[in-house]
């Protein structure tokens, strides 16, 4: 193999590793800043990076946003399906799982949840609704495929829907009382629709 070739595969992986990490950081700083109120100074600062660097990486803010709604997406997809798919839990510890995984999650961000912060933006930033869409959508989905051990196919869906919004309202009266109580109580309710 040639040295040159090696040596770009590494540039490669590190370029992607320090993309990764920028996407991390913005995450936390979207999260509860918003995304109008969040600077490309703001992220270059929270990354320890110039705020050239972002532009080697993203076309520019909505570039970087998207990916981290991206990197959003599927991590919350995959950790919904090994929860869904873990075969040592039955239906309600399934539940029970997904409820800690909310409550661990959404608390450690003063912000909530980003998709939900984001939706109002998504109208005019419309290339983050069909993200916005899936993530919800996959959220119903694995939600829906629980209640359905217990309920008909459109009941479960109905349960599904309702969950999310009692949990998106939960979530955001929690950021307006600073009090956790409110998510706590949506994510025990869900936990009690499954026997």
């Amino acid at each position: 193999m040639n040295v040159q070739y090696i040596c770009s595969m590494e540039t490669s992986e590190q370029n992607s590793s320090k993309k990764e990490e920028i996407i991390k950081k913005a995450f936390s700083i979207f999260v509860n800043k918003g995304y109008y109120e969040t600077s490309i100074s703001d992220l270059a600062e929270a990354c320890s990076v110039p705020n050239a660097l972002f532009y080697y990486y993203f076309k520019n803010k909505e570039g970087l946003m998207v990916e981290v709604l991206k990197y959003t997406q599927t991590y919350s997809e995959t950790r919904f399906a090994k929860l869904i798919e873990e075969p040592n839990l039955n239906p309600k510890q399934k539940l029970e799982a997904l409820a800690a995984f909310f409550e661990k999650y959404y608390s450690a961000y003063q912000g909530g949840c980003i998709m939900g912060n984001t939706l109002g933006t998504a109208f005019t930033e419309e290339q983050f609704l069909p993200i916005i869409k899936r993530f919800f959508e996959v959220w119903i989905n694995a939600l829906q495929n629980l209640f359905m051990v217990q309920y008909q196919p459109e009941k479960a869906q109905e349960l599904a829907e309702a969950t999310i919004q009692d949990i998106e309202g939960g979530i955001l009266l929690m950021k307006l009382y600073r009090d956790k109580k409110y998510l706590d109580k949506a994510l025990k309710r869900m936990t009690k629709l499954i026997d």
